[in-house]
């Protein structure tokens, strides 16, 4: 079975780690990518409690998934150690590819400025990848962890991808950011992130062979965010006030930030944005996250028959628009919140 991609649409946290565990949920013996690194949270519920992961793929939780960090991720020791030992994940599901490269405290602190310039995380991230780049051999990588190689296989993960994929198993790519903050291909440098956040990106740095991708899944969110602060453009932005009076919400639900918990920015639905994200990822499926944030009454539904008027037209013009199929729309924030349209 060829493997699937999931990419963000807008800005980040469209719910990556949402529709990656649902994904995964609906496999038998999934092998789940987590790319990136630390600079940003996917989050998921854990017996009925909403969890932060920054360094696991979502799939942790769902004991018959086995875990994989590319060898273009970026790790953070302590944060992935305390994560392995917060979801007790065995030694025996979780891969770690020995070219990842390491944090070290001097990223972090490298990063300072960057906070308050572009409203980065300050992970750390970019500095440790532009080490790497830079290949004048200060540039620690997960081979050279002998703690990682007590609670982890540190072996390469692109042959162990290959392998499933030939098997017919199935292979799931957790990209991170939104294809908005790309690197490359995002348009408002330097208010981006530090690395590409296409598809054929999340696949580059797995090891996978674009020949090897059997969906795409762009999500996007009703209402897209960005990071608070100074970080860059967010064309028509509203308040979270407005989200509720639009929604008819009982209470105002504010959105922070998973790693640094700063309060995010909300702006009405873009499809300019979207369809942009479509031209370069070329997506086979779409998922839309936020469906009750159009209207409240929609929040939990897990039936799509039951959606709202105002939901089945928003979802309606975006298959019109972007001649997409949609597979999920999320209901609300807890991960089994959500309406599968296709079975």
């Amino acid at each position: 079975m060829p493997a699937t991609i999931i990419v963000g649409g807008q800005l980040g946290s469209e719910g990556k780690g949402k529709v990656t565990s649902l994904t995964a949920a609906r496999a038998q013996h999934p092998w789940v990518v987590r790319c990136g690194g630390p600079n940003s949270g996917h989050g998921v519920w854990v017996n009925d409690r909403p969890i932060v992961l920054r360094q696991l793929p979502v799939a942790a939780p769902q004991q018959n998934a086995r875990l994989a960090i590319a060898a273009g991720c970026a790790v953070d020791e302590d944060l992935l150690l305390s994560e392995i030992k917060e979801l007790c994940v065995s030694r025996d599901r979780l891969i770690v590819d020995p070219r990842a490269v390491l944090l070290d405290r001097a990223d972090r602190e490298s990063e300072d400025f960057l906070t308050s310039y572009i409203g980065s995380t300050g992970s750390g991230t970019g500095t440790a990848m532009a080490r790497r780049l830079l290949r004048r051999g200060n540039a620690r990588l997960a081979a050279d962890s002998a703690r990682l190689a007590e609670v982890a296989s540190i072996d390469y993960v692109a042959p162990h991808l290959h392998a499933a994929i030939d098997r017919g198993e199935d292979v799931i790519v957790e990209g991170t950011q939104g294809f908005g903050l790309s690197l490359l291909h995002g348009p408002g440098y330097p208010y981006v992130t530090s690395r590409d956040t296409t598809a054929s990106a999340f696949a580059s740095e797995a090891g996978i062979s674009p020949r090897d991708i059997g969906d795409i899944v762009l999500v996007i969110r009703t209402f897209p965010i960005r990071v608070g602060g100074n970080s860059g453009e967010l064309r028509n932005e509203v308040t979270w006030d407005y989200i509720r009076e639009n929604s008819n919400a009982p209470e105002v639900e504010y959105e922070f930030t998973s790693v640094t918990n700063r309060l995010r920015r909300v702006g009405l639905f873009d499809i300019e944005m979207v369809r942009n994200a479509c031209r370069y990822n070329k997506p086979t499926k779409l998922a839309v996250m936020g469906i009750d944030r159009i209207d409240y009454e929609n929040r939990g539904v897990r039936d799509g028959d039951k959606l709202t008027a105002s939901a089945a037209s928003f979802l309606g013009r975006l298959r019109i628009e972007l001649g997409v199929p949609i597979e999920w729309v999320g209901t609300g924030f807890a991960t089994t919140e959500a309406v599968c349209l296709q079975r």
